[in-house]
Parts: structure tokens; sequence; C-alpha cells
């Protein structure tokens, strides 16, 4: 949907966008010699103060003995973003050594580790991202927008009234009227937290790969319609072969799809034709309802992010000029130029957005499937 907006407003939409991993490099082809992270998945996505996440990393590549002790992990839960997407952190720890913490099995050609990581009951009241004449901080469009004597309390009023009201004896009092008042002051009151992994190779600078999610209230007024985030659901993952050389499928006029191939099992065959492209999809759904800065309803859109790897031992002395490629914006998979690659592995984030809300929890999944090639 498109429509016009207020510089204003564009600046809270592009504020919302930024809620995913920030890689040092970005890559698609993992090489078994390289260790790569492949995603955090923070659930639940949408998490109030005193929740308790279950962060896990996942990495593919090269192998580590010991996730926990051979990288570091810091968390900040005092992290300021403005209104223009300004992001500054202003302490941060290591991970607490009386959180829970457990390798798990993710996947058949993953790593992973998982953490229960408790959120301080006071992170909103604490946040520096949050001033405490906040009102006076934003611009006039948007302070003359709020609901009436909203903008006249300070912050820890607001908290005060917003815990008041989550309370469960509480919160079957709260008139239709509240409710909808509620939605944009959560919005107001949604605060960063952020994780850091740092990960050391011998011979190599270190680089951190950081995650950033967003701590709201949203989850304690679920009953009473606040829309809160769920993570997507994959149902399938499947390869189109479209006749001809094309270059999308976006658009399916005019596209004639020949075949498809849906993923079952760890070892799924795609014939490879010349005269055809291929394109990698994911099917997913969990489509979440949002309400914009304005009021408005809308949807969530799912993207795609996908990575892949080709057997180390098939692919061995042959020019990387010849591997398999896949275009993140399409989809499209152009097939290897050596009929001597045959195997890969496939990996899919399926992640939501929405434009207008601010700082919305982003909602991301991963997912790994595998194969081989028959060339005709």
């Amino acid at each position: 949907m498109k429509k016009t907006v207020s510089i204003t407003a564009m600046a809270v939409a592009v504020a919302a966008l930024f809620g995913c991993e920030q890689f040092s490099t970005s890559y698609q082809r993992i090489d078994d010699s390289e260790f790569r992270m492949l995603k955090y998945i923070w659930e639940p996505t949408d998490a109030a103060p005193g929740d308790t996440i279950t962060l896990t990393a996942v990495f593919a590549g090269k192998r580590k003995d010991d996730l926990r002790n051979d990288l570091d992990w810091l968390v900040s839960f005092n992290v300021i973003r403005d209104l223009f997407g300004n992001t500054t952190v202003v302490d941060s720890d290591p991970f607490n050594a009386k959180w829970e913490w457990r390798p798990v099995v993710f996947s058949p050609n993953t790593q992973a580790i998982e953490f229960k990581i408790q959120v301080p009951d006071s992170i909103v009241r604490k946040s520096a991202s949050i001033p405490e004449d906040w009102a006076d901080a934003l611009p006039a469009q948007l302070k003359n927008a709020l609901p009436a004597g909203f903008a006249s309390m300070t912050k820890t009023q607001i908290v005060d009234t917003i815990e008041f009201y989550a309370d469960t004896q509480n919160i079957k009092n709260i008139r239709p009227e509240i409710a909808g008042a509620l939605i944009p002051i959560l919005q107001y009151f949604t605060v960063p937290m952020r994780v850091f992994t740092k990960m050391r190779e011998p011979g190599r600078l270190p680089h951190t790969i950081v995650s950033t999610q967003y701590i709201r209230y949203n989850n304690r007024f679920k009953k009473i319609g606040v829309p809160v985030n769920n993570i997507p659901i994959v149902d399938k993952v499947v390869v189109y072969k479209v006749k001809g050389d094309v270059s999308s499928i976006d658009d399916k006029s005019g596209v004639t799809i020949a075949d498809s191939t849906t993923f079952i099992g760890n070892d799924t065959v795609i014939t490879v034709e010349k005269g055809y492209s291929y394109f990698l999809d994911a099917i997913s759904n969990n489509i979440d309802t949002s309400v914009t800065m304005n009021g408005n309803k809308i949807l969530e859109k799912h993207r795609i992010y996908r990575q892949f790897q080709l057997d180390k031992n098939e692919i061995a002395g042959i020019h990387h000029s010849k591997y398999m490629t896949v275009n993140n914006l399409n989809g499209k998979i152009t097939m290897p130029a050596d009929k001597n690659i045959t195997k890969f592995i496939f990996w899919l984030t399926v992640y939501d957005e929405v434009q207008n809300e601010r700082l919305r929890p982003p909602g991301e999944t991963l997912v790994e499937r595998s194969g081989r090639l028959e060339y005709k």
C-alpha cells in the first residue's frame, strides 16, 4: 500500500524497520571453512518487562567445540533509539551467569545454543531511551495527536498507569476508549534491548554480531485487542521451475511454472534442465495485524533471506564462478556450471515487517532444507 506521509512519519517508519541482526559482513554462500552465525531467534517475539526470553543462536560452517565459552556474549538493557533511528548503547554486560543455557540441536547441519534471558521488570522505567518529560521530546504533530491527559503525564506516571492496567485484576475493567488510547502510548513506551556476540578467530580481527529486540507491554493487553507480533511459521519450502530465462516470478502474468519441488526430508531431488529458470521460495503463515501510529490496521508482510552451502568435496578444485548462486531479491537460483556439484543445503530466514508502527519487535524464524541436483 502506497501513501504520502510526512517526514516525521517516514522517520518513524524507517526506525521501525531495523530490528534485525546487523552483520559485520554480508554473505549468502557459507563455506565449510568459515564459522558463521545464521540467526538469532527470539521467543516470544513480543516480550514484556519481566518476561523470560529464549534466545537461540544458530551457526553454520566450521564447527566450534564450545559455543558458550569460545565466544563473548554481552547484553544491554539500556539502549537509546530516537525517532530518527539513531542508536546509542548506554551500557552492556556479560550474560548473567545465573541464566540457563544449553547446546541444542536445531538442524542436521548447524550448531546452536539456547539462553534463557530474564528481561528486567524495570527496563522501560529505567531506559534512557525515554526521557522523564517524554512528550516534550515529540514533534508537535505527534504530541498533539496524543490522547487527552497523557501528554501532561511524566514517564514515571505513564509507566505506573500502564502497569496498573496490566494487572490481571484491573485489565477486565478497562473501558474501550482506554484500550484504544493505549495502543499509541505503548508504541512510545517501547524500548530496545540488544545482544552482542563477539566472534574470535586465530589470525583475524574479532567481529561482533548484533541483534536488537524491542520490549513493550503489548502482550499484557492481548485480551482487550492490543496487537501482538508472533513469529512467522513456514509451511513449506519450494523450488519453482519456470519455462525460459525469467528474472522474477513475483508477477505471475506471462510466467509459466512448469513444475515445483517441495522439500521433504533431507534428500530432495531437483531436476536441472536447460531452458528453465529456478526460484527458491518459502510459503509462510501467521500473518499478524498491526496498528500504525495513525491508528490504521494493516497486515504485516513476510520477507525471505536465503543462504546456502555446497559440499566441500564436490567443489574442491572448481573455480567459484562455476558454483551455484542465489539472488536474494527474487530467489532466483543460478545452477552450477559444473555438473560435479550436486549436493546443497539451503537456509531460509523468514521475517515480518510493517511500516509506520514504531519500534515493532521483529518476528523472525529460520528453516533448513537440503537435497541434491540431477542434471538432464
